[in-house]
């Protein structure tokens, strides 16, 4: 019984220590919920300057874009981060439900499998709810969200189209 509570307690002592990692503080939440309920212009325009703060000197001109990608500065903004982000999203599931074609993250809305040849995907260009999660994710990293918080974002940003979509 003795080795029953010490367990206990030290596993209620480890979760202790690990909730204020996973947590945001009371301003960053503040920040995290107001960047999820930007405008689309506000959000590429708040996207667009940290990715010129985190790479004041790429030469975007390399990545070879396809013509779709300059179709608004959303998408361009959305297929910028795809190619200097492709970790963080492709942890992320789309909620346009574009597994239906495929696609196992976010990241395969922006590029197609084997990305390193720089095969673009035309998905994320049409589709405002990929290149705004891009987005979103792109701006909850840098404030320190986990990727449990930002998926908690986005089931809560989503919530009515998961609803929509387990109503069918």
């Amino acid at each position: 019984m003795r080795t029953f509570n010490i367990f206990s307690l030290l596993t209620l002592l480890v979760l202790l220590t690990a909730a204020p990692a996973l947590a945001l503080s009371d301003s960053q939440q503040k920040e995290f919920d107001r960047i999820m309920n930007l405008s689309m212009a506000d959000l590429t325009g708040e996207a667009s300057e940290l990715l010129e703060k985190k790479y004041p000197d790429e030469d975007w001109d390399q990545w070879k874009f396809p013509q779709y990608v300059f179709t608004n500065e959303s998408v361009e903004v959305g297929y910028m981060i795809a190619v200097k982000q492709p970790r963080l999203i492709e942890k992320f599931n789309c909620y346009c439900f574009c597994d239906a074609m495929g696609h196992k993250s976010l990241l395969d809305c922006f590029v197609k499998k084997g990305f390193f040849g720089q095969k673009y995907d035309d998905h994320a260009a049409n589709c405002n709810i990929c290149y705004g999660q891009a987005m979103m994710a792109f701006l909850w990293a840098e404030l320190g969200a986990t990727d449990d918080t930002i998926k908690a974002g986005f089931d809560k940003k989503f919530a009515r189209l998961l609803q929509q979509q387990q109503q069918k």
